[in-house]
C-alpha cells in the first residue's frame, strides 16, 4: 500500500513525523508509569537509538513523583537490573534533586 507506515512501535521523531497517522500512547500519567511494557521500550530506544551507549556501562539515576506506588519502584528496579543488566540504581523524588542543586540542603543536617 502506497504511503502505509512501516513499523510497529514509534518512539521520539519517528513518532512525531507519523503524529497524525498514529494513535498515541502516553505510559506514564501524572508522573507515574502506568504501562510497563511501553515504558521499557522508551528506556530501550533511549539507550540504543539516542544515548548510542550499552546499559551495562553506566549507572541510573531515577527520579520519581513524590507520590509514587512503591511497586513501581520495585518494578522499575528489576527492568533496570534484569533487562538492562545497569551496575547501579539511584532513585530520588525530584524536588529533593532540585533542593540539591539549587544547594538548598541544610534542612538535611541536624
Amino acid at each position: 500500500m502506497a504511503g502505509a507506515v512501516e513499523g510497529d512501535n514509534f518512539i521520539g521523531r519517528k513518532a512525531q513525523e507519523l503524529r497524525g497517522l498514529l494513535k498515541i500512547r502516553y505510559p506514564i500519567e501524572h508522573g507515574i508509569v502506568t504501562d510497563w511494557e511501553d515504558m521499557e521500550r522508551i528506556w530501550q530506544y533511549i539507550y540504543t537509538d539516542e544515548l548510542k551507549t550499552l546499559s551495562e556501562e553506566h549507572p541510573v539515576l531515577l527520579t520519581e513523583a513524590p507520590l509514587n506506588p512503591r511497586a513501581n519502584r520495585d518494578t522499575a528496579a528489576q527492568i533496570f537490573f534484569e533487562t538492562f543488566n545497569v551496575p547501579a540504581l539511584f532513585t530520588s523524588i525530584q524536588a529533593v534533586l532540585s533542593l540539591y542543586s539549587s544547594g538548598q540542603n541544610n534542612w538535611y543536617r541536624t
